[in-house]
């Protein structure tokens, strides 16, 4: 993530990166994208497991079922930032904004000439998306997307009203990363949903509403935690992008042996569908898939 779209590009925003033992806390015009779920992931307990010399050979990834939610989160939020880092000084974005003294966070708040938004990314990839009013459903399953989207939007301008001393509007986004297909149906009334190949283009090219004046106004309160009534911790705000750095490493690792193993279960089912009677191809095939599920 760039200097530009972290610390705004408005010249308002002082450094607080501080160094405490090994590591660095980061304050929160600093964090960069998908922080406070590195941070749950990192140091959550059960998020990350330690496997065997068994399940390494197997390719079996270091990971909870909840770690893995976590680990996907935080690589949507990620390859959000990255796209709203080809915003251009005119835009500021803040990334994984605590809001409150609990575990809630806001994705991305993105303040520029065309407004105030909440970005709340949703990492749904290669899944099928449809979209109706306030119905969200995800491969046929239906979500609270809209909902704590709306909710969130509205918890911002309360805030950001509050601390600004006048009336702010704003709008929340839920970002879809790479999904199978995005079907819009009918929009969410009060929410926007977009694809998030679309969003760079989706902001731009909205209507100015902020002069530079109140971007500037704006964008020196949403930095400060006293604004979103967070209190700075320093084991959430501790910077963990090289723990996570080195956790993505392990898992592309594992997926590439997992990969080996694929091909060669393929090639072996081949042999089997060649020499084997029907009813032992069936007991392979069942053995294999059982092997796989329990590895992938």
């Amino acid at each position: 993530m760039s200097d530009r779209t972290c610390n705004g590009g408005v010249g308002l925003m002082k450094s607080t990166v501080r160094t405490v033992g090994a590591g660095q806390v980061v304050g929160l015009r600093e964090r960069a994208p998908g922080h406070a779920v590195i941070h749950a992931l990192c140091a959550g307990p059960g998020s990350i497991r330690s496997r065997g010399r068994l399940a390494r050979f197997f390719g079996v990834r270091p990971l909870s079922k909840d770690g893995y939610r976590w680990y996907r989160g935080a690589l949507g939020e990620i390859a959000v930032g990255r796209l709203l880092s080809r915003l251009d000084s005119d835009w500021v974005v803040l990334h994984a904004v605590p809001v409150g003294r609990g575990d809630a966070d806001i994705d991305h708040v993105v303040v520029g000439p065309a407004g105030v938004f909440t970005v709340n990314t949703k990492n749904h990839s290669g899944k099928r998306v449809w979209v109706a009013g306030h119905t969200f459903m995800v491969s046929g399953l239906r979500q609270d997307h809209i909902r704590n989207a709306d909710f969130e939007g509205r918890r911002a301008a309360k805030l950001l009203g509050k601390a600004l001393g006048f009336p702010v509007q704003v709008r929340p986004l839920i970002v879809v990363l790479d999904p199978q297909r995005l079907t819009v149906k009918e929009r969410p009334v009060g929410v926007d949903v977009v694809e998030a190949r679309r969003l760079v283009r989706s902001l731009t090219k909205r209507p100015a509403v902020l002069g530079p004046e109140a971007v500037v106004q704006i964008a020196s309160v949403i930095g400060e935690p006293t604004t979103w009534g967070h209190q700075p911790d320093d084991a959430a705000d501790l910077d963990r992008r090289a723990q996570f750095d080195a956790l993505q490493a392990t898992i592309r690792a594992a997926t590439a042996v997992r990969l080996v193993w694929v091909f060669a279960l393929v090639a072996v089912i081949g042999w089997a569908a060649v020499l084997a009677g029907p009813e032992l191809f069936r007991l392979l095939t069942m053995a294999i898939t059982r092997l796989l599920g329990g590895s992938v």
